[in-house]
């Protein structure tokens, strides 16, 4: 039986097909793009009977998913037995972080770092017992760019460098370089810190959108897996 996947982010859509314990046909799209229709025809092209989902904000998409006249699971803590966390209140934890952290420890036997480079960058730490000891969650380039743009009234251009400089030679390239500082940068030394509180014997995951720019800024070696979230999935199949 065929599974298709559904995660739901604040900026786009990404689909999957979960088939004899793996992950296939990853497709992405914007929620610009007539999104429902394109889910519609993913679950038709895949020939699935059951869909997963992994969404924050479920009302949202709610209506549109329970008309699908599917098997149709809205994924939370509560799916997963093994996974524990230190929140007070562990149904704030978002789901996609927790897919993204069972997605690593299922690819590891070691104490694992995950990091979700998405609209913001989320970084987790879960151990080999599958406790999740507490993360971070810092804003994305655009988020700090917009920031500046909102309160300044100033149109700064969102380029795809994601080089640091410390000379800069206009206001705008000022404000590219410190977006990109608080954005990636600042991650180095939240990975320094977590290795000197919890030892060096961990891998490192990245997933999302801004994945790409985030390894071109780190100073460790990152285990790039876009499908992250969807092999968290797998763990209740």
């Amino acid at each position: 039986m065929n599974i298709t996947a559904f995660d739901f982010g604040n900026t786009r859509l990404k689909m999957g097909t979960i088939s004899n314990g793996s992950i296939e046909n990853l497709s992405l799209c914007t929620y610009l793009d007539d999104y429902k229709d394109l889910c519609l025809k993913y679950i038709h092209d895949n020939k699935s009977e059951k869909v997963l989902v992994s969404v924050v904000n479920k009302k949202k998409y709610e209506n549109f998913l329970t008309t699908l006249k599917l098997d149709v699971s809205f994924l939370s803590i509560l799916s997963f037995k093994n996974f524990k966390t230190v929140y007070a209140d562990s149904n704030s934890l978002g789901i996609d972080r927790i897919l993204a952290m069972l997605g690593a420890r299922k690819m590891s036997k070691k104490n694992c770092i995950v990091i979700d480079a998405g609209t913001a960058t989320t970084i987790d730490y879960i151990d080999d017992k599958f406790l999740h000891k507490g993360g971070i969650i810092l804003p994305s380039k655009d988020m700090v760019i917009d920031a500046f743009s909102n309160r300044l009234e100033l149109t700064v251009e969102k380029k795809e460098n994601t080089i640091f400089n410390f000379l800069n030679n206009s206001t705008h390239a000022s404000i590219e370089s410190g977006a990109t500082l608080c954005a990636y940068n600042n991650i180095n030394y939240l990975i320094d810190n977590f290795i000197a509180i919890e030892g060096e014997d961990v891998d490192i995951y990245v997933t999302g959108g801004n994945a790409l720019a985030l390894i071109d800024n780190c100073n460790y070696n990152l285990i790039h897996v876009d499908s992250l979230i969807f092999k968290g999935m797998l763990d209740i199949i």
